[in-house]
């Protein structure tokens, strides 16, 4: 088993965190994203890790060099970071896809170590981590059936909120055997790239195939375990409450944010002042047949 790690992109919307460092580079109470990664990979007895750099990339080299990690790593460059995507990254280390089994993911995550263990431990041999869609989620999700078949994948700007209940987000953590690798998912990729050209996602070809009703890959549904994915500051803030330790450290960490507690889907707030019996059912079916018409007629009536 080895790991690859997709770390070429610039992370502009941490703004000046990211003006001299790689977004995978920037800390998380006090450990950066990439080292609290890095540790949990190196736990896991792999044969090698895979890394995809590109922005500030000989700077990250250094940094990871210094962290002494005992797992064999091999660098892969992007050079063309700033005008292509993650499927381009992806397809730079598609001779090592095809070497060994995979788990693949991406260097923005924070993520609990017992997601790892639970992937490497499942018996199924080609996974797609997934998590219950909530508030605070965005980008692609899926409707998979109770045989952990992906039904659909639902991009971002085809997100329908009536359906949410049916949505599970995809983590962007992945196990691919070799096999499905090297007979599926690179032609599939190679052929991809070529048709949709470089500035794509790779989770595109996992969809593709998904709807060919192959079944060579199956969700692996997260329930306790924690994860973020830090694009902005925001995320990078309700991470480091997400992951404190300490209680009295992340109580701090949530009450300085004064509100926004909806992104905290699992929090009871004792200090929410709230009537459990207004507004009645009719009130709220008369708000939701006239909703377009409150929302954009000014005065609201």
């Amino acid at each position: 088993m080895q790991a690859i790690i997709l770390a070429a992109g610039m992370g502009k919307r941490l703004k000046h965190l990211t003006e001299n460092n790689t977004k995978c580079m920037v800390n998380v109470n006090g450990i950066s994203i990439i080292e609290r990664t890095l540790r949990i990979l190196d736990r896991k007895a792999l044969n090698k890790i895979v890394i995809v750099v590109g922005y500030e990339g000989q700077k990250l080299v250094n940094y990871i060099e210094s962290l002494n990690v005992a797992t064999p790593i091999t660098y892969i460059w992007n050079n063309d970071y700033e005008k292509t995507n993650n499927i381009y990254s992806l397809s730079l280390a598609k001779e090592h896809l095809c070497e060994d089994d995979t788990i693949l993911l991406e260097s923005d995550l924070v993520f609990d170590e017992a997601i790892i263990d639970g992937v490497l431990t499942d018996e199924r041999k080609s996974l797609a981590v997934v998590d219950k869609f909530e508030s605070w989620m965005d980008g692609s999700c899926m409707i998979i059936d109770d045989a952990d078949r992906i039904i659909d994948f639902v991009p971002g700007k085809y997100f329908n909120f009536n359906d949410k209940e049916k949505y599970y987000k995809t983590v962007n953590i992945y196990k691919l055997s070799v096999d499905f690798s090297s007979n599926i998912y690179v032609p599939f990729l190679a052929a991809y790239e070529k048709a949709m050209g470089e500035n794509e996602y790779y989770e595109s070809v996992i969809k593709l195939i998904a709807m060919l009703e192959t079944n060579e890959i199956r969700v692996k549904r997260i329930e306790d375990q924690k994860w973020y994915e830090i694009d902005d500051i925001q995320d990078l803030d309700i991470a480091e409450s997400l992951f404190t330790d300490d209680p009295a450290e992340r109580y701090r960490k949530i009450m300085s944010r004064y509100g926004g507690f909806w992104r905290y889907p699992h929090m009871t707030d004792y200090c929410y002042l709230v009537n459990p019996y207004f507004p009645p059912k009719r009130l709220i079916d008369e708000v939701e047949s006239n909703f377009k018409t409150l929302l954009t007629q000014y005065p609201s009536g």
